[in-house]
């Protein structure tokens, strides 16, 4: 009996330590395309095992008190984005193209665009979606003819507007957000 007790103890022992070993054991994640009508490729079904590299380093932006900055931030739409996703719906354009007008008439001004997700999914994977997402309003923007100068900045599941947990709450989450900083 004391035998068959010190075997199932060392079972164990080794059956812990097997699965501590297997939790620590991460993947590299593929790169990903600038598609967006897909979910980002190379990413498990448990986005909290992913390691994911930024494209670029991550740029946080000076808050400077400007009438300008003030303006036209008030008069910049957040872009939402569906769940997994960068590519912008019909409704974020259109919002694009007004934010354009209003850029057009501050081409001093620089935009900073923020790119943020809901809190689901790894800090990486978060931040790397993000990116996608500021990257897809800056390409739009600059298909509209605006040349200011842009910054992407990617907060990922970081600066929640809401803090509920629930598709509401998330959707609110998933965003693309616009800030004018003073220009030189």
């Amino acid at each position: 009996m004391t035998q068959s007790l010190a075997q199932i103890a060392r079972t164990i022992l080794v059956m812990g330590i097997v699965l501590s070993l297997a939790s620590c054991a991460s993947k590299q994640a593929e790169s990903i395309s600038m598609g967006g009508t897909e979910p980002l490729k190379g990413f498990s079904k448990t986005p909290t095992e992913e390691i994911v590299k930024a494209t670029h380093p991550i740029v946080v932006a000076k808050a400077e008190p400007s009438s300008l900055r003030e303006t036209a931030s008030r008069q910049l739409a957040d872009i939402h984005f569906a769940f997994d996703r960068w590519v912008l719906s019909q409704e974020g354009k259109k919002y694009l193209v007004e934010d354009a007008e209003t850029l057009k008439q501050h081409p001093e001004a620089k935009l900073v665009i923020e790119g943020y997700c809901d809190e689901r999914g790894s800090r990486e994977y978060n931040l790397v979606l993000g990116d996608k997402r500021a990257q897809e309003a800056m390409h739009y923007l600059a298909s509209l003819g605006i040349k200011n100068p842009v910054k992407v900045i990617s907060y990922g599941k970081e600066r929640q507007v809401c803090a509920e947990h629930d598709e509401s709450c998330y959707w609110k989450n998933r965003r693309a957000h616009m800030v004018v900083e003073k220009g030189k």
